[in-house]
Order: C-alpha cells, then sequence, then structure tokens
C-alpha cells in the first residue's frame, strides 16, 4: 500500500475495492476434451505426414490404458493403443482427410462421434461411442463402420457392415457396462482397504 491508499478518502478505497471485486477472474484451464479431438482430427488435412510430428496431439487425446473394440465380421475385436497409433500412423503416411459429422455428449462419461475418412484407397464414414476419463479418451466402442463409394451415376452410396438401432443401443449398453463394473470394483477396493485399515487400529 502507497502514500495515496493511505491518505485515499473512505469513500474513494470503497469504490476501488468495489472495481477490484467487479473484475473478472480468468482461468486459464487446458483444452477440453472435444477441443483436442477436433484438433487431433483436423491434422487429417489430406497430406501425407510423419506420425512424429501429430504424436503430441494423439498423446494428448488418448488415455494411457485406451483401446478399441470393433466389429469384424460379426466378432467384436479388441485394439490396443499401440495398435491404433500404428494404425493412425498409416492414415497421416497415406494423406487422409477427416470430416467431422457429429460429436454428441450422450452421457455424463459417454461421447457419440461420427467423422469421414478418405484417401487413396480408404473412403469410410466410422461411427462410435467413446468413454472419457481425465479430459482423454479411454475407451471406444465402434456403432458402425460404412464404406462410402461412387455409383454409376457418380453419386455417393455408403455399404453398411453394421449401423442400426440395435447395434448403437448394443454398443451403449458395452459402455455403460464396463464403465460400472471399474466403479463398482473401484468402491469395493476402497471399502476392503477401509475394513483393513479399521481392523488393525
Amino acid at each position: 500500500m502507497n502514500d495515496k491508499d493511505i491518505n485515499a478518502s473512505p469513500t474513494t478505497q470503497k469504490h476501488r475495492a468495489k472495481t477490484m471485486k467487479e473484475q473478472p477472474t480468468n482461468y486459464t484451464g487446458g483444452p477440453s476434451l472435444e477441443q483436442r479431438f477436433r484438433q487431433y482430427l483436423s491434422a487429417f488435412d489430406g497430406k501425407n505426414k510423419d506420425f512424429s510430428k501429430v504424436e503430441h496431439l494423439f498423446d494428448a487425446l488418448f488415455h494411457k490404458d485406451f483401446f478399441e473394440t470393433t466389429n469384424n465380421s460379426q466378432q467384436q475385436q479388441t485394439v490396443s493403443r499401440d495398435q491404433t497409433k500404428a494404425m493412425h500412423a498409416m492414415y497421416f503416411a497415406m494423406g487422409t482427410r477427416a470430416t467431422l459429422i457429429h460429436y454428441r455428449k450422450i452421457g455424463l462419461h459417454t461421447i457419440d462421434i461420427s467423422y469421414h475418412l478418405c484417401n487413396d484407397q480408404v473412403d469410410i464414414v466410422v461411427r462410435q461411442l467413446s468413454s472419457r476419463m481425465q479430459n482423454s479418451i479411454v475407451r471406444t466402442q465402434q456403432v458402425s463402420c460404412r464404406k462410402v463409394a461412387l455409383d454409376n451415376d457418380g453419386k455417393h452410396t455408403i455399404n453398411e457392415t453394421e449401423c442400426s438401432a440395435f447395434s448403437y443401443m448394443k454398443a451403449r449398453v458395452s459402455v455403460e457396462y464396463r464403465r460400472r463394473c471399474c466403479c463398482k470394483i473401484i468402491l469395493i477396493c476402497i471399502i476392503l482397504v477401509k475394513g483393513w485399515n479399521d481392523r488393525f487400529r
């Protein structure tokens, strides 16, 4: 506090205090999960890229325990984080372009995402349900993967491998079931640890 503040009248001091309270406080938190996802997807701009240039975006978006469940010939297949990273690296090397179709929050921890991927060899529309943890994606359940092609009239046609209300609900139930199981396991561990500590006090 300087001499001007000491000699200021009580009215002036009250006005200064009021002005300081009215000034908004800016909190500079990190980017949201949606911002991270959009930033990563925008990196697929159709140009051939070395994955090392975008790997930091992948690591910021996908949790260290991430895994994906895909539908392959009517059977579910689990894909690890390293396998997903290798596949994305291949897409970047092929000059893949990605376009977001929708990003919808459908629960406290679940996101419904759909996007279009295309390059010289692949042209698909993917829809998946993703579970978030600590502002990153920890699990993805594929709902559908649709191949896009041009017919004889030059119009886009879609060959759906699996895209129905049933497949959507099946994926959502699977995501919610796994999340609840994890919560129950954590709760049981907390109860066991608490009981153990109380026993030996």
